[in-house]
């Protein structure tokens, strides 16, 4: 593989950590971390999450109390989605994963052009066109 090219990803990799997305994804999800409400109700989900795993693994399951976990763990599921700090990381990670998306059309784009106007895409498992 070409040094360049590692060189090249390296320093995008440092322009990206520089970036305001990353930098407020990371400091969002530091946040959350400290966030004991949060942190709480997900514990909470997890320790519900483990009784319907094991629930549906006996023998014979009790679908009732399976039924009863699963209506709890929706209920926790909407008390976290409720949270101020978890709505705050759903959208600093939704505005870091679209900048990224944008990385990558880009890239696609400069490796692949006239992809997306029906040039080739390069996947040739979906086409029939070259040979």
């Amino acid at each position: 593989m070409s040094q360049a090219v590692i060189d090249k990803a390296k320093e995008l990799a440092s322009i990206i950590a520089q970036s305001p997305e990353y930098i407020t994804m990371r400091a969002t999800e530091d946040a959350a971390g400290q966030d004991e409400t949060l942190q709480d109700l997900f514990k909470q989900y997890d320790s519900i999450h483990r009784d319907v795993v094991d629930e549906t693994l006996k023998k014979e399951p009790d679908f009732d109390r399976i039924g009863s976990l699963t209506r709890d763990l929706d209920t926790v599921q909407q008390q976290i989605k409720a949270q101020p700090m978890y709505q705050a990381l759903q959208q600093a990670r939704k505005g870091f994963s679209d900048m990224m998306g944008q990385v990558n059309a880009e890239l696609s784009a400069t490796l692949n052009p006239g992809g997306s106007q029906g040039g080739c895409s390069g996947n040739c498992a979906a086409c029939g066109g070259c040979g």
